[in-house]
């Protein structure tokens, strides 16, 4: 049986919400990911949630781009691909010894903050403002990683 159509559309209306989101954006401009892989990896866990037949789920895409399924399922492989290389690499990074659980705290603080924080800035009257915060303090956090003092020094 066919996908009712209001499940495609309420699927693309929390991508598009997701990807106009100001966090969203401001962590993907830094990540492994590009926007269509982004909208891809949604587009799939929203249409598995909805138990949408493989191949509808590539009508749940926000961008109303028509692709085919191989397209679709390339760009979901690529996707998947980058996040698991992505995780790859901090489990390497902590096996050869250059920075443990520690160092990784702090960011696991960060990602457990970022959605009250953005609850928090929807009510005030700048989020511009509060945007900068977080990207500075993102950025703060992030570079503090990459100096040579946070790894651990293992040479």
């Amino acid at each position: 049986m066919p996908e009712p159509p209001e499940a495609f559309a309420e699927g693309r209306e929390t991508i598009h919400r997701t990807l106009i989101d100001p966090v969203s954006k401001l962590l993907l401009s830094s990540s492994h990911l590009t926007l269509t892989q982004l909208e891809t990896l949604l587009a799939a866990s929203i249409s598995s949630e909805k138990n949408a037949k493989k191949g509808q789920r590539r009508l749940f895409r926000s961008s109303g781009a028509r692709i085919s399924r191989g397209s679709y399922n390339r760009t979901l492989i690529q996707a998947q691909n980058n996040v698991i290389r992505s995780i790859y690499t901090i489990l390497l990074l902590g096996y050869v010894g250059l920075f443990d659980t520690s160092t990784l705290q702090p960011f696991l603080e960060l990602s457990d903050e970022l959605q009250g924080y953005m609850e928090e800035l929807k009510t005030t009257s700048n989020e511009a403002a509060g945007i900068d915060q977080l990207k500075a303090k993102l950025w703060e956090v992030t570079t503090a990683l990459a100096k040579r003092q946070s790894f651990k020094d293992a040479l």
